[in-house]
């Protein structure tokens, strides 16, 4: 339920509990590295797309059938192992095989006995195939190379999957009891943050509910003031009442200036009467002591007194006006004064209405004590709630450390397994070596030009190979068999995402390695065994379990944890009646806005009837009078008579007459003007004042009723509907405990990923660190085994050529003994062969300048003839276009017989023998004429 807004700060937030960061197996690194032998997980399953037969492996489980039976059945569906298995088994005789019929082989040497032979084409011959044998040789050499390279490629591979092998056993102890140790941590923490998010959500929701009674003047009073307020706009009305006031102290001034005015014109006009009285005297005597002829225009003279003017009535009435006096009385500080009296009630009035908030919260204090009473009660009810939820965990956590204990005898034997796979690997891994080192050493005698060595430890390392052969399929056998039945066996279940569906079959449900099969899946078993006194059953399979875990979801609403903690009952208030009745007790009073403003009404009112005054009549009157104008014009006009006067005497009197008015109207007439223009301005302000000022005091008057009126009407009402809102906002603090416990528990809550992290760590061991390299262990011996048969018939092959090598060059060595010069020796074989390379070298790098060397070209075109002349008695064959290949023997490139000749007489002066120089000529003739042929030098 979504809480009304408030000027309160928000309330505290729900807090979110910590998972502990103390798990040991994400620390493993169990993920780290390169699993380069995976791809063959993907190959095995192609080879066995079948499914587990878990029935088959229930009832070898339960020792339902026999061992034999067992094979057969395990036939039907292994026959991609079957295959695999022949396939090496025959490579591993085809190194035998090729060795026997090779020993049985008798070669083909006719063509080398040896023996003088002075026919140049047999000579050249005999050349052509040495070259050609040395070119065979030179090529199984690079493919022996090439396949030492990746025996030992394969021994590399060998070795580093035999360690790591061995190095995931060695650490299987470590991460069993770091699972086992995670385990108990997943427990303990779930168990505290599941308590965590119950009891401290419950102390978040009674301070929060505790907050909300102590700030009930703000969160109740203030909505109630606030929805009166606006819709009667009392605050606006009393600020408008208080602006009258002010009104009223303005006008009240404005009346006291005019009083204060009219106070000093009736004294200046008392005054003025007097003297124009005197004034009026003295002009009567004047207009009798006028001579005859004057007496007409003295007569005209006339002076108006105040009598006949008014004005000392008319300000005499205005001074002792009863509104004037009402209204004066208004701004006066007087103890009964009106302003005094409307600012009091008004004060009682806005101080009724502002504090109703402050008595609210006094008036409410015992259904607040209610409501707190019944709160300490749902605490320790809520307490002893949770006492089913802590045993449980206590009992699965004992479970989990006497598995600890059991495992701990087991490693011992886990791990002699382990040393003897580990050894069994070493050997197979040494062997391999052993066997390419002699291949190695072999192809090392070829390079030192020890052939017959060569040859005789070639044939040796094929003989080694072919028991090596049989013994390393062997290993390849055994190993493939258990990599392979462990992928299939256990790394598929445990990979077969998202169903689980043969992990399922065997330990969840139907359960087959169980004697009795469970009823709801081994989670429901194990929750059993751990709390035998539990009601209810937690149907939760394992592969959902699995899942849930792996995306991070919380172990309450994954295990179906509700049936040992029943939070919804936990949470509802209504379960508690107690404190649902005193939520319901809590209620605000409509009595201080009845009838609050009576008063102030009636001063209003009072206020409205003493500004009814009609201003506008006085000051017409006063405008139409003006004292001062009518001596003005009585002093004008007794000049211009007293200028007409003939009687010297009388119009002196006229002068002084007029010098005693003129004084009388600058003294007193001038400045009582003045004061009837300030009277009249002063009526004229303070009627544009009393107008709207009335008006004002009207339209307060009229808001004031209707807005009590409103109060009257609905404040009960609206107080009882913002009771409730309240008691819901208490409520709502219960809905919003629960909505947040049940949101924490079932996703951010006691996450069950620890769970996967364990499960993928014990699997990422099994199936990525044993069988994986395991895999690897026999794909590398399968391809030693393949490179094994390859290089048997190579080793064979370069054995019988270097055989074949050795035999040319006997031969050779023997039909060379024909040289220039007298020395009979010859030198050795390997060194006619070495310089017969250099002189190839020097002559690709250096071009002989054969123009220069007449004699040379002289013995070129003799030995060109004689083997023209040999040609001519070969039978009859296309001479089209042939060649013959000779040697000529030369001690250097130009030089002449006789030159020869005596380099030889040096050397056998000097006791030093002349070797000969050979180089090789290719004839090429043309058509069938012997004698026409191109010289190229090999």
């Amino acid at each position: 339920m979504e809480l009304p807004e408030t000027g309160l700060p928000p309330p505290p937030e729900f807090p979110e509990p910590t998972s502990t960061e103390a798990y040991i197996v994400p620390t493993l690194g169990l993920h780290q590295g390169t699993f380069v032998f995976s791809y063959l997980s993907t190959f095995l399953s192609y080879i066995t797309p079948y499914d587990l037969p878990v029935e088959l492996l229930r009832d070898a489980f339960h020792t339902r059938v026999s061992f034999l039976q067992l094979i057969l059945e395990a036939l039907k569906v292994e026959s991609g192992y079957i295959c695999l298995i022949a396939i090496f088994f025959l490579i591993s005789l085809i190194p035998l095989c090729y060795t026997i019929a090779w020993g049985c082989s008798k070669p083909s040497d006719d063509d080398l006995n040896a023996g003088p032979t002075v026919d140049a084409i047999i000579q050249a011959e005999e050349l052509s195939l040495e070259d050609s044998l040395k070119c065979r040789r030179g090529f199984l050499s690079l493919t022996l190379q090439i396949i030492i390279l990746l025996l030992i490629a394969s021994v590399i591979a060998m070795f580093v999957t035999n360690e790591q092998i061995a190095s995931a056993i060695d650490q299987t102890p470590e991460v069993v009891r770091s699972s086992l140790a995670d385990v108990e941590t997943f427990l303990r923490d779930t168990e505290q943050q599941i308590s965590f998010v119950i009891f401290e959500g419950l102390a978040t929701t009674v301070d929060r509910i505790r907050s909300d009674l102590e700030e009930i003047d703000k969160l109740l009073g203030e909505p109630i003031q606030h929805h009166l307020s606006l819709f009667t706009g009392i605050e606006i009305i009393f600020e408008t009442i208080m602006d009258i006031s002010t009104s009223s102290n303005n006008l009240s001034r404005r009346i006291f200036l005019l009083q204060e005015t009219l106070a000093r014109a009736a004294k200046i006009s008392y005054e003025a009467e007097y003297r124009l009285d005197e004034l009026q005297i003295q002009l009567s005597v004047l207009q009798r002591q006028c001579s005859y002829r004057d007496r007409p225009l003295c007569d005209t003279l006339k002076i108006k007194n105040f009598e006949e003017s008014g004005l000392i009535d008319k300000i005499r009435k205005l001074q002792s006006d009863p509104v004037l006096s009402k209204l004066l009385s208004m701004g006066e500080a007087g103890k009964n004064s009106t302003m005094k009296l409307l600012t009091q009630e008004l004060t009682v009035a806005r101080s009724i209405f502002r504090n109703y908030r402050t008595e609210l919260k006094n008036s409410t204090l015992a259904p607040k004590e209610n409501i707190e009473r019944h709160l300490e009660e749902l605490s320790n009810s809520t307490l002893l709630s949770t006492n089913t939820l802590s045993t449980t965990m206590n009992n699965l956590v004992k479970e989990v450390t006497r598995t600890a204990n059991f495992s701990d005898s087991f490693f011992d034997y886990y791990r002699e397994i382990g040393d003897g796979l580990w050894l069994t690997g070493l050997t197979a891994t040494v062997c391999t070596l052993l066997v390419t080192f002699i291949l190695l050493g072999a192809l090392s005698c070829g390079c030192c030009h020890s052939d017959n060595k060569a040859g005789i430890t070639l044939i040796f390392g094929a003989i080694v190979i072919c028991f090596a052969s049989v013994a390393l399929s062997g290993f390849a056998m055994v190993e493939m068999l258990m990599g392979a039945h462990g992928h299939v066996f256990i790394c598929h279940p445990l990979y077969d995402e998202p169903n689980y569906t043969v992990l399922g079959k065997l330990i969840d449900k139907p359960g087959l390695i169980y004697p009795v099969e469970p009823q709801n899946g081994i989670i429901d078993e194990l929750m059993k065994a751990a709390d035998p006194n539990r009601i209810g059953s937690m149907n939760v399979p394992l592969s959902k379990a699995i899942n849930e875990c792996e995306r991070n979801k919380g172990a309450y609403s994954t295990f179906q944890l509700q049936n040992l903690l029943n939070v919804s009952s936990i949470m509802d208030y209504r379960n508690y009646p107690g404190l649902d009745r005193a939520i319901n007790d809590l209620t605000a009073s409509e009595a201080p806005f009845m009838g609050f403003t009576t008063q102030i009404q009636a001063i209003l009112e009072d206020m409205l009837t003493d500004s009814d005054i009609n201003l506008t009549a006085f000051r017409m009157d006063l405008t139409q009078l003006s004292p001062d104008k009518d001596v003005v014009t009585f002093i004008d006009q007794l000049q211009r008579v007293s200028a007409q006067i003939q009687d010297v005497a009388t119009s002196s009197r006229m002068t002084t007459l007029g010098s005693r008015a003129k004084r009388l109207q600058v003294s007193l007439l001038h400045p009582l003007e003045q004061l009837r223009g300030d009277i009249v301005y002063h009526l004229t302000a303070l009627e544009l004042q009393l107008s709207p000022w009335a008006t004002q005091v009207n339209k307060s008057l009229i808001h004031l009723r209707n807005a009590q009126s409103y109060l009257d009407a609905e404040s009960a009402e609206v107080c009882h509907n913002k009771s409730d809102q309240f008691r819901a906002r208490l409520k709502g603090h219960f809905e919003a405990y629960r909505n947040h416990t049940n949101v924490i528990l079932s996703d951010r809550c006691a996450s069950c990923r620890p769970l996967f992290d364990i499960f993928d760590a014990m699997r990422m061991l099994f199936c990525h660190h044993i069988m994986d390299p395991m895999n690897g262990l026999w794909f590398s011996s399968f391809l030693c085994l393949f490179l094994w048969a390859v290089a048997t018939p190579v080793s064979l092959m370069m054995s019988s050529t270097y055989r074949r090598l050795e035999m040319l060059s006997g031969k050779l060595q023997h039909s060379d003994s024909n040289y220039y010069g007298r020395g009979g020796a010859s030198r050795p074989e390997s060194q006619r062969h070495s310089h017969h390379h250099q002189q190839q070298q020097q002559h690709h790098h250096h071009h002989p300048q054969h123009e220069s060397s007449s004699h040379w070209s002289t013995q070129r075109s003799h030995m060109a003839s004689s083997v023209g002349t040999s040609a001519s008695v070969l039978p009859d064959i296309d001479r089209s276009n042939w060649s013959v290949s000779v040697h000529i023997a030369a001690v250097k490139e130009s030089c002449t017989d006789d030159e020869i000749i005596a380099d030889d007489d040096e050397a056998g002066q000097d006791g030093e023998v002349k070797y000969i120089e050979y180089e090789y000529i290719e004839l090429m003739f043309d058509a069938d004429d012997p004698t026409k042929y191109r010289e190229c030098l090999i």
